[in-house]
C-alpha cells in the first residue's frame, strides 16, 4: 500500500475533504436561518426587511457506535482543526427531498441566463404538463455542465412554492435569491444523489460519551459555509 498523501487536508478545495459517511445518522435536525431587520416607527407600526442572507444549519445524531465506528469522526474533526476548515457534507437525499413529485434521475437544465438576485429560474426536462412538477420545500443546487471540472454551485436553495410545468418546462421559485448567475449550461442537482453541503463545524469542540458496553453516543452540528 502506498504511503498516504495528506495534501487534501490543506488544499483550498474543500470538496476534497469529505465528512465520514460509513455510519449514517439516525436523525437529522434542520434549521433554516433567514435574518430579518425590524424597526418600529413613532406610530408603533413595524417595518421588516430581509437582509438577503440565508443559511442551512444541521444537527446529526447517531445511533450507538463501536470504537471503530466512532474513531473516523474524532479523526476528521481534529483534521479540520475544529471549525477552522470547510469540508463537504453529503446530506442523505431521503431526508431532504420529496421524490414523489420529481423523478430522481431526470436532468433539468436552465433555459437561459438568470442573473444574481433573481428568485425564479425556468428549467426543462419535466416530461410534459404537470400540476405539481416540483414541490415546495425541496432542496436544490445548480452546477455548470460546460465546465471541464464541473463548476458546482455550492449554495443550497430551498424551493419556496409548488411549481407546475407545461411543455416540459417549469418555473422554480426559491430562496434565497441567486448568489451566482446561472446559464443555459447550468443543471439542477439530480434527486437520486445526496446533496453536498459546503460546511464547517458549528463549534470548536467535539463531545461524545461511552457506556459500560463500550458503545459510543454522539451528535454534531454543522453550519453551511457557502463559497463560489
Amino acid at each position: 500500500m502506498a504511503i498516504t498523501d495528506y495534501a487534501y487536508l490543506d488544499n483550498p478545495d474543500a470538496s476534497l475533504r469529505v465528512f465520514p459517511t460509513e455510519t449514517k445518522p439516525s436523525k437529522i435536525t434542520v434549521a433554516i436561518e433567514q435574518p430579518t431587520l425590524t424597526s418600529t416607527t413613532n406610530a408603533l407600526t413595524t417595518q421588516r426587511r430581509t437582509t438577503g442572507a440565508h443559511r442551512i444549519n444541521l444537527e446529526y445524531k447517531y445511533p450507538p457506535m463501536t470504537a471503530d465506528e466512532m474513531q473516523p469522526f474524532i479523526a476528521f474533526f481534529n483534521a479540520m482543526q475544529g471549525s477552522t476548515k470547510a469540508f463537504k457534507l453529503n446530506i442523505p437525499k431521503e431526508l431532504i427531498n420529496d421524490s414523489t413529485h420529481i423523478t430522481d434521475s431526470d436532468i433539468h437544465t436552465c433555459t437561459g441566463t438568470f442573473a444574481i438576485g433573481v428568485r425564479e429560474v425556468r428549467v426543462n426536462g419535466f416530461n410534459g404538463t404537470l400540476d405539481t412538477a416540483i414541490k415546495g420545500g425541496n432542496f436544490i443546487q445548480f452546477s455548470d455542465a460546460s465546465s471541464a471540472v464541473g463548476d458546482t454551485h455550492d449554495k443550497i436553495y430551498v424551493v419556496s412554492a409548488d411549481g407546475g410545468s407545461a411543455s416540459n418546462e417549469c418555473v422554480i421559485r426559491f430562496e434565497p435569491a441567486l448568489l451566482k448567475a446561472v446559464t443555459s449550461s447550468t443543471t439542477l442537482n439530480t434527486f437520486s444523489n445526496d446533496i453536498p453541503l459546503h460546511a464547517i463545524f458549528a463549534k470548536s469542540e467535539i463531545k461524545f460519551d461511552v457506556n459500560s458496553a463500550l458503545l459510543y453516543g454522539f451528535k454534531i452540528n454543522f453550519i453551511e459555509q457557502w463559497t463560489n
